[in-house]
């Protein structure tokens, strides 16, 4: 239905108009759109008979069975009450310390993501989102995808804040950060439920303050939407483990939550198919058919309604903009496998924090597993799923032969922490160190990690904040000296400089494409660049402005 109000008033030529939208990759380009009138039409008039046909058949259904979805509405709100009251149970069984601890680690997560929210500089790729997709509004966000970057359903959730400021903090973080807050506490609470309150301290303070978990817990960005929707679809499986039938909330929240995580970012398909195998072979292995017939009628709910969802991409954008990706391309084996290893060393310091620790706590997972199945029986769902959810997509990778970024993989630090925190929990109870103890070291644990990742980032935030400074320092000594036409030869700043230029209703004419015939105002030159185009050196442009980052040369004046 919200597609159809998006593009059942909007006129061809407004859509049309996305193939003049810059975006930069590489330089400034425009999009050569695959719409013609022909698939303009076909889309408004498949996503109409998608309406039709869906009240349709809810109209005969009510007719043939007129109190069915009066009946299971009713038993999912029962479902949605029980939860409920098993949550406030589990948080009412918490001793008064434990209440504190509990709201004293979200309070800390809490002021450490605001600084992160205010201090820390906005990304390219915070730039971009903006810049491309939810300042040209709804129709831009739900067809318009020249690069990866569109997180289709967390641009949505941004775009009315863009009606109120444009500074991105404010449009892009602060949802993300609400998000995360929200997300945290839950999952906290959910994990004390089928836990324990220490190793769920553990495992939500661990990940937290793991480098990628603190960042995308603000940053505008999708993945930590995508996390949240993942870990819903997690414990819904949990629950679907152990007893499929008569789950409704169970199966409504796995669909949902997996049609709109893959709304958000297509890589939700890694994890999917980890919970979507294990399922598969716990049902199978059960002798269970009948949720095994549930299973696959899930997930063709989930294909169907995910590519009704990404039918405006394909009929704008096309296809093969979706699905390819020059970021994640297949590489030949001669490439791939030796640099493999390497980038699973990558991945483990980006993770984890620390490339030893990353290391040394799958390893030692790896070990400890076949005796945390036999030692803590409650947890096998949690220890196969989560197993699976950290081994199936490496095991993607090497089948596609890609080198996955470490961003993709952000569940993969948070599923990490969660099955450490059963392993350390389950060790220190072997040991039979008193409980009181086992927190209090969870705690130091935490502190010290965040200690340590907070001393190792300074330095980069330092350099990336300095840098942040200085280009915008720049782009206001430009338009402080009457800059009409600018090229520009340095990514970073085209990217920024575009972004900045959307924010003035007079902005200088940027160009990253040299034009011999054309004399510009000023030439935007990486410092220390090799190779630079003889015509942007004296006699023809002189130095005037330079920084750490870049010199600007201005068009030198006839005597």
């Amino acid at each position: 239905m919200g597609l159809l109000l998006i593009f059942g008033p909007t006129a061809y030529a407004k859509v049309q108009a996305l193939g003049h939208v810059t975006y930069h990759e590489g330089s400034y380009r425009h999009l050569r759109l695959a719409l013609t009138p022909a698939r303009y039409l076909a889309l408004r008039g498949g996503l109409l008979a998608t309406i039709l046909l869906s009240m349709g058949g809810l109209w005969l259904l009510r007719r043939r069975e007129p109190e069915l979805l009066h009946r299971e509405a009713r038993q999912l709100r029962h479902e949605a009450r029980l939860l409920g009251a098993s949550l406030r149970r589990t948080w009412q069984q918490l001793g008064r310390g434990q209440q504190v601890v509990f709201g004293s680690l979200l309070l800390v997560l809490l002021l450490v993501r605001l600084w992160y929210l205010v201090y820390y500089p906005i990304s390219t790729d915070e730039a971009a989102s903006f810049d491309y997709f939810i300042h040209e509004g709804p129709v831009a966000i739900s067809s318009f995808y020249p690069i990866p970057n569109n997180h289709l359903l967390f641009n949505f959730v941004c775009w009315p804040l863009s009606w109120l400021s444009a500074d991105l903090r404010v449009v892009m973080r602060l949802p993300t950060l609400l998000l995360a807050t929200a997300g945290t506490s839950a999952c906290y609470l959910l994990l004390t439920r089928q836990m324990g309150f220490r190793a769920a301290t553990l495992s939500t303070g661990f990940f937290s303050f793991t480098p990628l978990g603190l960042y995308y817990a603000v940053a505008g960005r999708g993945y930590f939407l995508q996390l949240v929707l993942l870990l819903a679809v997690f414990f819904a499986a949990m629950a679907l483990w152990r007893r499929p039938l008569r789950q409704r909330l169970a199966w409504v929240v796995f669909v949902g939550g997996s049609i709109l995580g893959l709304y958000t970012i297509p890589t939700f398909v890694y994890p999917l198919t980890a919970l979507g195998l294990g399922l598969l072979l716990r049902f199978g292995g059960q002798q269970q058919w009948q949720a095994v017939g549930r299973l696959a009628l899930a997930g063709a709910s989930v294909v169907a309604a995910t590519s009704l969802l990404y039918t405006p991409v394909i009929a704008v954008s096309g296809l093969p903009r979706l699905l390819g990706n020059r970021y994640v391309e297949p590489l030949s084996n001669a490439v791939f496998w030796p640099r493999y290893a390497g980038h699973l060393r990558g991945l483990a310091d980006m993770l984890a924090g620390n490339g030893r620790l990353g290391l040394l706590g799958a390893a030692g997972l790896l070990a400890a597993w076949p005796l945390l199945w036999k030692w803590v029986p409650r947890q096998r769902p949690l220890l196969a799923l989560g197993s699976l959810l950290l081994a199936v997509p490496l095991l993607l990778m090497a089948l596609q032969q890609v080198l996955t970024p470490a961003r993709v993989l952000l569940f993969v630090a948070c599923f990490g922490s969660i099955l450490a925190g059963v392993a350390a929990t389950a060790l220190l109870n072997w040991l039979r160190v008193p409980t009181r103890w086992q927190l209090a070291l969870f705690l130091l644990l935490i502190g010290g990690y965040e200690g340590y990742q907070f001393r190792r980032q300074l330095p980069p935030w330092r350099a990336e904040h300095r840098q942040a400074q200085l280009m915008q320092a720049s782009y206001r000594w430009l338009v402080g000296h009457g800059a009409r036409r600018v090229f520009l030869a340095s990514p970073q700043h085209e990217l920024f400089m575009h972004h900045y230029a959307l924010q003035q209703s007079h902005p200088p004419a940027l160009v990253t494409r040299a034009d011999p015939h054309q004399t510009y105002d000023f030439v935007v030159l990486e410092r220390d660049a090799k190779n630079s185009p003889a015509w942007t050196q004296p006699p023809f442009y002189t130095p005037a402005y330079q920084d750490r980052y870049v010199v600007i040369y201005r068009r030198a004046t006839t005597p």
